[in-house]
């Protein structure tokens, strides 16, 4: 039983939900162990307007931990974004490489750092840069190669999710908590953080966020016959400033969170992942205006043969279901299904193609925002 809670508190402490692979252990003398991981996806893109090759989940990363005394370990850990393409990002098209503040300019930019303690029994207590708690519940969707993500609110606002804390969180402090069957996450984010929205891609500043303080909790289960249950909650202050810049709203950004899963992302034969998020002020439509409310719901499915080919189906759905509020006229909906397939060369290397069906519609009814795209690469981890 101590073996099963050492191998989930490591699970939850890393937030491997992408991608995980195994370590290369550098150093371990008995007590200090050093390692190394990382990823590198490259991928060819395509829609009407464009074609590029484009970075996917590239990145590398150094953990590290401590024996002390009655059993408690000292750890930390460091993670870096890599550009390994040269892309002018005309495609948008992965959220997962994101910096707090939108695409890097920058061929390497920070991604996690944290530090903290860890108990087998106690659980453990993080500070710093790290997957928000929520993330134990959206994240079990933010496993495609190209598309996706873009639903259930992790990377609000075009970016990594940082300032509300439903993403790689800044400033962030943690005690998560596990056993074989019930994980559980509480986090408090202490920071004062300003997003432009004109910056991020309108054409005009409608709106200035400032984040505060926000708080969120997680909780998952693991059910009988494979099934895995989660909830969430997130909950942030911002200050919203719209045209007029005077005109300044204090108000709450709320993420509520839920998950159904069954099996795991590389197991053989079927697996499934259903998220559902409800949140308010939380998330932007495509004119740049703040959402009051809106809901998302985000799909990951696939079916791994025993010749190591998985095909995989998956569906985006983003809904403003906003009033007249700030300018937001409920008519948004960014929705698409993902059709792909992979093939495991090796479990450490695949090969991977994914076809986006568009059906998107925007807040002026006389903009087509659908936008089919298709993709295709390859990704080594190590």
């Amino acid at each position: 039983m101590k073996q099963i809670r050492s191998s989930l508190l490591a699970s939850l402490i890393l937030g491997a939900f992408t991608y995980s692979s195994q370590a290369i252990e550098v150093f371990n003398n008995g007590k200090t162990d050093f390692n190394i991981e990382g990823n590198v996806s490259v991928f060819f893109v395509k829609n009407d307007e464009f074609s590029e090759i484009s970075d996917g989940f590239s990145r590398y990363l150094f953990h590290t931990s401590h024996t002390m005394t009655n059993d408690w370990k000292a750890l930390a850990k460091l993670e870096w974004g890599v550009q390994v393409s040269n892309t002018d990002n005309q495609i948008v098209v992965n959220h997962n490489g994101l910096t707090s503040t939108g695409p890097s300019e920058d061929n390497v930019w920070l991604r996690q750092g944290y530090v903290g303690v860890a108990h087998d029994k106690y659980g453990s207590f993080t500070m710093g840069k790290q997957w928000g708690v929520t993330y134990n519940i959206t994240g079990v969707t933010d496993v495609f190669d190209i598309f996706g993500a873009e639903a259930a609110g992790v990377y609000n606002f075009g970016t990594d999710g940082g300032f509300s804390g439903t993403g790689r969180a800044e400033q962030a402090m943690q005690y998560n908590w596990s056993n074989d069957k019930l994980t559980i996450g509480v986090q408090y984010q202490a920071t004062e953080e300003i997003i432009d929205l004109a910056a991020l891609g309108d054409d005009e500043p409608e709106a200035i966020v400032n984040f505060s303080n926000s708080y969120g909790f997680s909780l998952v289960y693991q059910a009988p016959y494979s099934i895995g249950l989660g909830i969430g909650y997130n909950k942030a202050k911002i200050s919203l400033s719209q045209q007029p810049l005077n005109n300044v709203s204090s108000l709450n950004d709320i993420s509520i969170s839920a998950h159904i899963t069954y099996s795991h992302l590389r197991a053989k034969g079927f697996q499934m992942s259903l998220v559902y998020a409800a949140m308010e002020n939380h998330e932007w439509n495509d004119a740049g205006k703040v959402m009051n409310k809106s809901t998302g719901i985000e799909l990951h499915s696939s079916y791994r043969f025993d010749n190591d080919i998985a095909l995989v189906l998956g569906f985006n759905s983003l809904k403003d279901d906003s009033k007249a509020d700030f300018g937001s006229n409920g008519l948004f909906h960014k929705k698409y299904i993902v059709v792909g397939a992979k093939y495991h060369w090796i479990e450490e290397f695949h090969l991977y193609t994914e076809f986006k069906i568009d059906s998107s519609t925007a807040s002026d009814q006389g903009v087509d925002l659908s936008e089919d795209a298709f993709g295709i690469g390859m990704a080594y981890e190590f």
